[in-house]
C-alpha cells in the first residue's frame, strides 16, 4: 500500500472532523460570502412560501418524538430474514469486539475502528436517515439482553431478569444526553480510535452498562431514557407525521438537550479541527497552566460543552422569543412548550449536518472494510478474498464533497422553517400569528446555516480571488 495512501487512512480514522479536508481543494467559482448568503436568503424564501402558501393541516401531536417504542411487528418477529438478521448483526458485534481485543494494535489493519467509527456509526446513521430506524433489529445489547431474559424464564423466573425499577422522571434523557457528549469526545478530543485495544474495552463496559440498566429498569424503560444509541437512532429515524398519540406518553425531560447535542457534536466535529479552534485554545492556555491540559483534552472538553451550552441557550431564547410574538392559545402557554413543540424541526437539520461533515468520509473510507472482513484480526488472513482491495481515493473530491454539503445543509434548513410553520398552524395558530411566532427560529436558522457553511468550508474549498 502507498505511504499516501497509508497517510490518508490513518488521518479519516483517528480524526473524523479533519477528514473533510482534502489535500486539493475546490476553487468556488464565487466568493464564499456569496454563497453563504444565497443559502441564507433560500431559507428566508422558504419562511416567506410558507406563509403565503400553506394552509392549516391536521392537528398533530406536541410531543411528537418523545415515545421510543421500537417493538417488532408479530409478524416480523416469526420471520426468518428477522431473525437471520439479528443472528448476523450479533456474530458481526462479536467479532468486532474479538478483534478489537486480540487483534492487531495497528488501528489500519484491525478491523473495529472503521467498523465501529465508519461502517456502524457513520453508515447505520445515513441508512436510518433515509430509511428508518431500524436499529432494533440490529442491536447486539438488546438480543443479548433477551437471549439472557428468556434463558431465565425457562428456568422458572416468571418476571425473567427484570427488576422494573422505577426511573424518575426528573433524571429524564439526561443520561443519554450526557452519554452523547462523552461519545462525541472519545471521538474527537480523546484519540481512541488508534487503540484498538481501547475502543474493545470501551465496548465491554458499554455491555456490562446497558445489559444491567435493562435489567433493573426493564429493556424498554432503558433504552428509551439512558441508551444513547438507542434514542440517537431513534431520534435521527423518526419522521413528524407519523406520531404516536398525543397521550400514550408526557415529556421526556432532556429530549431537548440530546437533539442539541446532535447537533453541536457535529459542528464541533468539524470545528475542532478548524483554525478557529486554535484561537480557542490559545486564549485558553493563556490562564490555564500548561501542565494541567498538556494534550489538550481539558479544551476539548470545555469547547464541547461550550458550544452545546451555546445551542441550548440560542434555542430557548428562540423559542422563548417565539411565545412572546404568538396568540396564547389552549395547548401553548408557555416557551418551554413552544420548544417542545418545535424539537422536532430540528432532526432535519442534525440529518444535514451529519451527511454533510461525513459524506467523503463514508465513500472512501468505508471502501476499507473491504479488505478488513478479509482479515480483521490483522494477521494476514484473506477469509473473502478481498485483502488486497485498495479503496479508491479518487472517487470523491473536493467539489462533490462541498456541493453535497451545501446541498444538505440548506435542504436540512429549509425542511426544518417547512415543518416549523406546519407545526405551529396545528396548534391553532392563524396565518399572520404563525408568521410572528416562526420568526424568530427563522432567523436562527438563517444563522445556523451561514455558521455550518463557514465551518465546513474552511478545510475543503478555496474563496474565489
Amino acid at each position: 500500500m502507498k505511504p499516501a495512501l497509508l497517510m490518508w487512512l490513518a488521518w479519516g480514522v483517528a480524526f473524523g472532523a479533519e477528514a473533510h479536508g482534502f489535500e486539493e481543494r475546490y476553487d468556488l467559482p464565487v466568493p464564499l460570502v456569496y454563497v453563504i448568503a444565497g443559502a441564507c436568503a433560500c431559507v428566508l424564501l422558504t419562511f416567506v412560501v410558507a406563509v403565503v402558501w400553506m394552509r392549516r393541516p391536521k392537528a398533530v401531536p406536541t410531543n411528537p418524538i418523545s415515545s421510543t417504542s421500537n417493538k417488532p411487528t408479530a409478524t416480523s418477529r416469526h420471520s426468518l430474514w428477522f431473525w437471520l438478521a439479528k443472528g448476523i448483526s450479533f456474530l458481526l458485534f462479536a467479532l468486532t469486539l474479538a478483534a478489537a481485543l486480540w487483534g492487531t494494535g495497528d488501528p489500519l489493519m484491525n478491523l473495529a475502528p472503521t467498523l465501529i467509527w465508519i461502517g456502524w456509526w457513520v453508515g447505520l446513521s445515513f441508512a436510518v436517515i433515509f430509511v428508518g430506524n431500524f436499529w432494533p433489529l440490529l442491536d447486539p445489547w438488546r438480543t443479548l439482553f433477551d437471549l439472557l431474559n428468556g434463558s431465565a424464564k425457562m428456568l422458572g423466573l416468571k418476571r425473567g431478569l427484570c427488576l422494573n425499577w422505577q426511573w424518575s422522571a426528573r433524571i429524564g434523557r439526561w443520561p443519554a444526553t450526557l452519554l452523547l457528549l462523552i461519545w462525541c469526545g472519545l471521538e474527537v478530543i480523546y484519540p481512541i480510535a488508534m487503540s484498538p485495544f481501547k475502543l474493545g474495552c470501551l465496548a465491554m463496559t458499554w455491555s456490562v452498562i446497558n445489559v444491567t440498566g435493562m435489567v433493573c429498569f426493564g429493556r424498554d424503560v432503558w433504552q428509551r431514557h439512558a441508551d444513547v444509541f438507542a434514542v440517537y437512532f431513534f431520534t435521527l429515524g423518526r419522521r413528524v407525521g407519523n406520531q404516536p398519540s398525543a397521550g400514550s406518553e408526557g415529556p421526556i425531560a432532556g429530549q431537548a438537550g440530546f437533539v442539541l447535542a446532535m447537533l453541536s457534536t457535529v459542528l464541533f466535529d468539524g470545528l475542532h479541527g478548524s483554525a478557529t479552534w486554535g484561537y480557542f485554545e490559545g486564549a485558553l492556555k493563556a490562564w490555564m497552566p500548561q501542565w494541567l491540559d498538556t494534550n489538550g483534552y481539558v479544551a476539548g472538553t470545555l469547547g464541547l460543552l461550550t458550544v452545546w451550552l451555546i445551542f441550548v441557550t440560542a434555542y430557548r431564547l428562540t423559542c422563548q422569543s417565539c411565545f412572546a410574538l404568538m396568540q396564547p392559545t389552549r395547548t401553548l402557554t408557555s416557551g418551554r412548550q413552544m420548544a417542545r413543540l418545535f424539537l422536532p424541526t430540528l432532526i432535519p437539520i442534525a440529518a444535514a449536518y451529519l451527511i454533510a461533515h461525513n459524506f467523503s468520509n463514508l465513500l472512501i473510507q468505508g471502501q476499507t472494510l473491504a479488505s478488513l472482513l478479509s482479515d480483521p484480526f490483522g494477521r494476514q488472513w484473506d477469509i473473502f478474498g478481498t485483502a488486497k482491495f485498495y479503496p479508491d481515493i479518487g472517487l470523491v473530491d473536493a467539489k462533490l464533497t462541498w456541493t453535497i454539503a451545501l446541498v444538505a445543509i440548506v435542504g436540512g434548513h429549509v425542511i426544518s422553517i417547512w415543518r416549523a410553520h406546519r407545526l405551529a398552524l396545528s396548534v391553532g395558530l392563524s396565518g399572520p400569528h404563525t408568521a410572528m411566532a416562526t420568526l424568530p427560529l427563522t432567523l436562527l436558522m438563517i444563522a445556523y446555516t451561514g455558521i455550518s457553511l463557514m465551518v465546513l468550508a474552511a478545510p475543503m474549498v478555496n474563496d474565489a480571488p
